[in-house]
């Protein structure tokens, strides 16, 4: 078996650089992801928005590129972050432009139209509409708009960080998704206590997800250190009051530590979708890599009877499992020698149940079986229902932590773990009870072999069973690969929209 490290699940870009998830909306039961996109090289820079297509949230297809910069113009040096709407029947678009003012970098609020099924977009000519940020706010933090109808108007969120170096978001209202009067902030980090987790100089990429008897405020968090940019994801459970959100809870959102600026919509049957983005740093100049990033699987967000926001992989994504084998029960002692399994391929789903019986400590590896070196390290504490998962070994996201954790949901007193992993390429997702989701970017230099190793420490405890999958079935097309500045789907400024086709009422991103 020969490793590739590039996913071929994931939603990956054709070629060169992918970040962000932007304007995730579905049409006639399909889901449209737009996301952060360079075409011209693996690395980040001047952005344009990518676009992908998926049927059944697992098989994407590459579209042409939906949205370009332009010269001369507010999104001269990129068009960033934000989301799309649907207006009667028109797909409307807000997102970041950004020009540069000497080395300053001017972040403005533009907006563009399709009338074509999210095809062909047509830039206002009255970009932007909010030409710089209110009294106090960084210029170069103020970015990635997101939109909703409320009542008969429409409000808006933006992700800021003062001057100061408080982490905000701030709320603007408009009638008409044209003319936007600022109201202020709703929610900042000196308001949330620091054992949310949520200190940092910008909170960006805010999304709101609105359930019946509750909010959830999801921000991506900027780290402090210099020269880091993303740290990890913040969710806080309360109420838009007016023009201020209650917090009632605050978690990091996710184990990480490869997960950041996730994107959300409402899927048809109701479900609360969530993608985000795997950061990574670009290949090293001696690479002949050609691509950087990837997304996460689609996640579904809900919000459970304690108030805390649970995550879980959509359901969809079981019916990439082929080839099944299954082994268990095994009896794992302290003190012995951990208990080893070779998994299938490069590509595969496990599930493992584990009854901590008298154990202190559980410690599950996925192990580089050419080299018995470790390449992720899962430790389960079921007294504290503890979970963390450590990236090992030499991975590229340079400057960012190793390590996530967090305390599970106790599932009414059960203390056993019932772990899914599903490793693709370079990236692992991780589903804990159900409820809890993790992503981690694997080693690069990975060998032909991998194994996961079972060890217990402080009691017995059991393995109830493992179940395994190949992941047979190749989902992403073949990727389209563009020449340069590929401008096909997007009109130009001065255009009007394009005659003919419609957009559907789930193209809203709510």
């Amino acid at each position: 078996m020969h490793h590739d490290e590039r996913p071929r699940f994931h939603l990956t870009p054709p070629a060169n650089w992918m970040n962000d998830p932007n304007g995730l909306s579905f049409r006639d039961g399909r889901l449209h992801v737009n996301y952060q996109y360079n075409p011209d090289a693996p690395h980040w820079d001047r952005m344009h928005w990518g676009h992908a297509v998926s049927d059944d949230l697992v098989t994407w297809r590459h579209l042409p590129i939906a949205l370009s910069p332009e010269e001369g113009s507010p999104d001269a040096f990129g068009c960033w972050s934000g989301c799309i709407v649907d207006d009667d029947g028109i797909a409307v678009m807000l997102y970041t432009g950004v020009d540069l003012d000497g080395e300053l970098r001017r972040q403005t609020i533009c907006r563009a139209t399709s009338v074509d099924g999210l095809s062909t977009w047509s830039k206002d000519p009255a970009n932007p509409l909010i030409v710089e940020p209110p009294d106090g706010i960084d210029p170069d933090l103020f970015r990635d708009p997101f939109v909703w109808r409320d009542g008969d108007d429409w409000a808006m969120l933006i992700g800021a960080g003062t001057i100061y170096g408080v982490a905000t978001v701030l709320l603007y209202r408009s009638p008409d998704l044209r003319a936007w009067s600022y109201v202020g902030p709703i929610l900042s980090s000196d308001d949330v206590a620091p054992a949310a987790g949520a200190d940092g100089p910008c909170w960006e990429c805010p999304q709101l997800v609105r359930f019946g008897d509750a909010d959830v405020l999801i921000v991506s968090v900027m780290d402090r250190a210099p020269g880091v940019r993303p740290s990890h994801v913040s969710a806080f459970v309360g109420h838009l009051s007016g023009d201020r959100f209650e917090v009632d809870h605050g978690q990091q959102l996710g184990m990480g530590p490869d997960f950041y600026a996730p994107a959300t919509t409402v899927a048809p049957d109701g479900r609360r979708i969530l993608i985000g983005w795997i950061p990574e740093d670009p290949p090293p100049p001696s690479s002949n890599r050609d691509w950087a990033g990837a997304l996460t699987f689609p996640r579904v967000v809900s919000v459970d009877a304690a108030g805390h926001v649970d995550l879980r992989l959509a359901e969809e994504i079981a019916s990439l499992r082929g080839t099944h084998s299954r082994t268990g029960p095994h009896v794992l002692r302290a003190g012995a020698a951990a208990w080893r399994w070779e998994l299938p391929e490069q590509d595969f789903e496990v599930l493992l149940d584990v009854d901590p019986g008298a154990a202190s400590e559980i410690v599950i590896e996925l192990v580089d079986g050419d080299t018995s070196s470790p390449e992720v390290r899962i430790i389960f504490r079921p007294v504290e229902h503890w979970l963390s998962v450590e990236r090992r070994g030499i991975v590229s996201v340079a400057g960012r932590s190793s390590q996530g954790a967090a305390i599970l949901p106790d599932g009414d007193g059960v203390r056993a773990l019932s772990l899914r992993a599903i490793v693709d390429g370079s990236v692992m997702e991780l589903e804990a009870n159900g409820r809890t989701t993790a992503t981690v970017r694997l080693p690069t230099s990975q060998g032909t072999r991998q194994q996961i190793t079972l060890a217990a420490s402080g009691g017995r405890a059991r393995l109830a069973s493992l179940d395994a999958w190949r992941l047979e079935r190749s989902r992403q097309t073949e990727p389209a690969r563009y020449e340069g500045r590929d401008t096909t789907g997007v009109a130009p400024t001065a255009g009007s929209p394009t005659a003919g086709g419609s957009t559907s009422a789930e193209d809203a991103v709510t």
